[in-house]
């Protein structure tokens, strides 16, 4: 729960400077990119979250970094923040909430759709479509393949999951036979 009111008002901050600057896509490209070295880098991470580490190696090393991925000036100034705050933990928590204001301030929502094999583009668009009126705002899907649901999709949008999986339906089915028997 911490995590998430730590990581909204970070993200609130973040956005409410980038809509005055027109640069909220910017921000969001900028911590993707440094949150995708962080993954890349377990050494990384671990130094820039760690309490054990002198604050002005963090900084060289984060300057070093943002200046080879090419961050905007008010990006590496965030992320100084972060790092003087002891933040750097929530980074992942304030990439996620700040997508979610994105998608708030413009009417969209994101869905996470899980099928057991990959879907073609007119699949996704007829998914977007239902979810689309379902939640009545644009649906931006980001997809994951888990063979295990044998058939079907799962979908995870604004809190509600739609679970369309044979492997649900499977499990439903035994449930009802036991409760006839």
């Amino acid at each position: 729960m911490k995590d998430d009111i730590v990581a909204r008002r970070y993200a609130k901050a973040l956005y409410d400077l980038g809509r005055e600057e027109g640069l909220t896509d910017v921000f969001l490209s900028d911590l993707e990119t440094v949150l995708s070295v962080m993954a890349a880098s377990e050494e990384f991470r671990s130094v820039m979250e760690s309490p054990l580490y002198d604050i002005e190696l963090k900084r060289r090393i984060l300057s070093q970094v943002a200046s080879e991925v090419k961050v905007h000036a008010y990006t590496k100034s965030f992320l100084d923040i972060l790092l003087e705050k002891d933040r750097f933990v929530y980074a992942d928590s304030i990439l996620e909430a700040y997508r979610q204001i994105i998608d708030e301030s413009s009417g969209r929502v994101r869905a996470v759709v899980t099928s057991a094999t990959e879907l073609g583009k007119e699949q996704l668009d007829r998914i977007s479509q239902a979810l689309k009126k379902v939640v009545k705002k644009d649906v931006d899907i980001e997809v994951s393949v888990d063979p295990s649901l044998i058939g079907g999709i799962i979908a995870e949008v604004e809190g509600m999951v739609y679970d369309g999986s044979v492997r649900t339906q499977i499990a439903r089915l035994k449930q009802s036979l036991k409760g006839e028997m």
